[in-house]
């Protein structure tokens, strides 16, 4: 039986706050063998969203969409979001580091974007209107010190998360987001493709 042709996109990244004004961003990309760019970790203070710009809810975009779902998708896809968390802490746990806690606030923010990506076929950390992790967390009204993002796409793996974990571990940049000891909450979000392709996008947090 020929096998289906398997495919996995990586791409991380680090986004640090040096102060109330000011951030500064390193992005390390991986596409198949290929590596581009860095990261670094640096802390500074509190980060929040601009007092003149009411909050944007990640989630609103995406209600009428979700609710044509059919509950055996949404299931699936919440099923995916809890096995790469689940593994994500299991890798964190081995190397003697405590556990990422789900931050519910931040989920819709993450699995928007996977859904994004899927269905306005794109793969970045920039979406196309220029915005990054940093201004989409500003946007949900969260508070952070430093956030990072892993991204992650998959199609023909008969587990994807276990492929994802395993691009993720096996390049540095992404590797550094889910040991970073600074890093206390994450949330992951996953959009399933019609073609059958996941997505994930992982977003990591120290407020």
């Amino acid at each position: 039986m020929r096998s289906k042709v398997s495919q996995v996109l990586f791409v991380t990244a680090v986004v640090l706050a040096l102060a109330p004004w000011t951030t500064e961003r390193a992005y390390s990309q991986q596409k198949g063998s290929g590596v581009a760019g860095g990261s670094r970790v640096a802390r500074g203070s509190t980060h929040g969203s601009t007092p003149e710009n009411s909050p944007r809810d990640p989630s609103a975009e995406s209600d009428e969409e979700t609710a044509r779902l059919s509950s055996r998708r949404i299931r699936e896809i919440e099923s995916l979001e809890q096995q790469c968390l689940d593994e994500v802490n299991r890798v964190r746990r081995r190397s003697g580091l405590r556990r990422l806690n789900l931050y519910e606030e931040l989920l819709p923010v993450a699995r928007e974007y996977s859904r994004r990506m899927a269905e306005q076929n794109f793969f970045s950390h920039s979406d196309p209107d220029g915005r990054t992790v940093r201004e989409r967390v500003d946007e949900a009204d969260i508070r952070w010190r430093m956030v990072g993002e892993n991204l992650a796409y998959s199609n023909g793996y008969v587990n994807p998360v276990a492929a994802s974990i395993h691009g993720w571990m096996d390049r540095p940049g992404h590797r550094r987001n889910i040991l970073e000891p600074d890093f206390s909450l994450t949330a992951i979000g996953v959009w399933i493709k019609a073609d059958g392709t996941v997505y994930f996008t992982e977003i990591f947090l120290k407020q």
